[in-house]
């Protein structure tokens, strides 16, 4: 069971990229609805098994809830547009490149210590996204592959 639950959310996952490129909406139009369907979605959700929330822990935590869910509209913003910019893999790779981002300010906000195989990962995992752009691939009139991966 768990397995297909796994296949069943990397199809869902997966296939946005299709969908946004193939919706007339802005990204931000997507990513608001996709928001508004989610949150609708959690809400039948908790009806359905009676679990009320926690007013008083959503009081305490409201800043971060906000800021958190600004961040992730964002994110999809910039991701769905990412999708109308450049092909859905270099979209999806570009993606999935957060980590480094986390691995290069992780000195200025966790204080974390910046090895030098940390650097040398950064570097190679950067030259393969600049390879992968030289390598452009033709998505159609209104392709730019470095705004898209940008």
């Amino acid at each position: 069971m768990g397995k297909f639950k796994i296949l069943t959310a990397m199809l869902i996952f997966g296939s946005i990229g299709v969908f946004v490129r193939n919706i007339a909406l802005p990204s931000s139009e997507i990513a608001f609805l996709r928001g508004i369907i989610g949150s609708a979605f959690l809400i039948f959700i908790s009806i359905l098994v009676k679990q009320r929330p926690s007013f008083k822990s959503i009081k305490q935590n409201g800043l971060l809830l906000v800021l958190s869910g600004a961040a992730i509209g964002c994110n999809w913003i910039f991701l769905f547009q990412a999708y109308k910019y450049t092909t859905i893999s270099n979209a999806t790779l570009s993606y999935y490149f957060a980590p480094i981002f986390v691995m290069i300010m992780a000195p200025f906000l966790l204080k974390e210590r910046l090895t030098f195989t940390k650097v040398g990962c950064i570097i190679i995992a950067m030259a393969g996204l600049f390879l992968i752009n030289l390598g452009g691939g033709d998505t159609g009139s209104g392709s730019n592959h470095f705004l898209g991966i940008a």
